[in-house]
This record gives C-alpha cells, structure tokens and sequence, in this order.
C-alpha cells in the first residue's frame, strides 16, 4: 500500500486543518519505528504498487507552526515536501483578507524559514501563488497562479517546483489540464491511499485531521485501518454531494 499524507497546521485550536503538537508527535514517533518507508514524493510515486507499504508527508500552505515539527522530521531522516502560497510567504492564511470561516488565522514560514527547511532537505513545491478556488477563474488566470507559483519559489529558492498541490481541492478537467501544461504531478484532496494507475494530475491524499486519536495511523496494515479509510472517504463522499446541492 502507497499513501500520501497531508498535514496542515499544528496546534491545538481542533479547527479542521489542525492537528495538536501531542499528536503530531505520536505520528513521529511512529514514522521514526520504520515499520513503514517514508520516502520523498518522487520516489514513492515510482514505488512499486506491489511492493513494501510506503507513504510520503506533505504539509499545506506552509503555517509557522510546522517549521520545528518538520525540522525534527528532517533530522530523523524522514522527508517532508511543503506545498507553499508564494504571494503569502511571511504573512498569514487569511487569503481574502478575512480568512476561510471556521479556520483560525495564523502567520506563514517565510522565506528565511523556507530556504532553511530546503538546506535540511525538505521539497518546496507550489499551491498557486493567493490560494484561490481555481474552477472559478479563467484560463488565463489560472495559469498566472500556477506558473506564477513555480516562478515565485524558483527565484527565491533556486528549484523549479514539479509538484502542485489543489487549494481546497477545487479542480475540474480544465483546472487539471492546466496543471499538466506547469507540473509533472498534482494533488488533490480526494481521500484515498494510491492506486496502481493513478492519475498524475489527480494524486489523492489522507488527510491527517482523521487520524488524530490514538490508534490511528499505528493501525496501518490492518482491516481496522482499511475499513476506517473507507468509512471516512464514504462519510466525505456523502458531505460533498450534501454541499453541492445546496448551492
């Protein structure tokens, strides 16, 4: 089994993009037990479907509050990849200036923090340059965001960024199509571990607001940890479609 990890912010607000530094620190500790390889982006996705269980950790957006927690990953040889608003580095999540409801607003990595995450080893890679809902936007806006994203971490941090992450996983086959003309992969937020075909540019991930009581992420493997992966993506399933027909 390949899967992808995501994390956001860690504190202790129980907001939905936010995990507590106590169980952040009980999922490093269980990285750091090795009984599953931890491996960059780039190589998980190369991995072998039917090989050894693997998964790679990304955080999102780039909050403050994840910099030691992913420097201490770092140091325990375990790679990390940051999916970074280039407009926002050194400012704050409220992105329309008021923020998203139900989600605290808190200060970003800036660049120093970047460009010594990058010296400890971990990726940079892009989500869009303001952190808009891309479907909503044109062609030609969308591609300011994306390539504007690659070109803004690339002249800060001397990488071109081949990875890109959805804000709020908001995409359509056009969005997507425009994400295949700047990126190798992209990610979504769709809740599920990796298949043998999956698409490059719709890479799903688990969400680590699901996994943050005990005897989570330590299930991995079992049919508890299946059958848990399966109520959680039928339960977002069911919300989705919920909020698509209210609208």
């Amino acid at each position: 089994m390949r899967a992808i990890l995501t994390y956001h912010s860690i504190d202790d607000s129980r907001s939905p993009i936010s995990i507590s530094p106590d169980q952040f620190l009980a999922h490093q500790r269980w990285f750091a037990r090795r009984k599953v390889r931890v491996l960059p982006l780039a190589d998980l996705l190369n991995h072998p479907a039917g090989g050894e269980d693997a998964l790679a950790n990304t955080f999102d957006d780039g909050f403050k509050n994840t910099l030691e927690p992913a420097a201490s990953l770092l140091a325990d040889g375990i790679p990390v990849s940051f999916f970074i608003v280039s407009r926002h580095v050194g400012s704050t999540n409220a992105w329309r200036g008021a923020g998203d409801p139900g989600i605290p607003t808190m200060p970003l990595l800036d660049w120093d923090d970047l460009e010594r995450l990058k010296a400890q080893g971990a990726e940079i890679e892009a989500h869009t340059r303001t952190h808009p809902r891309l479907t909503s936007l044109s062609d030609s806006v969308i591609d300011e965001e994306l390539a504007g994203s690659q070109s803004d971490l690339a002249a800060r941090l001397g990488a071109r960024a081949s990875h890109f992450a959805y804000p709020y996983g908001d995409l359509d086959s056009r969005v997507a199509g425009r994400a295949r003309k700047f990126f190798a992969h992209a990610y979504t937020t769709t809740f599920s571990v990796l298949g043998p075909e999956a698409d490059p540019m719709l890479l799903p991930r688990l969400d680590m607001f699901y996994f943050r009581r005990h005897a989570g992420l330590e299930t991995w493997g079992t049919a508890r940890f299946s059958n848990r992966l399966r109520w959680i993506a039928a339960k977002r399933r069911i919300r989705e479609f919920l909020t698509a027909k209210g609208r």
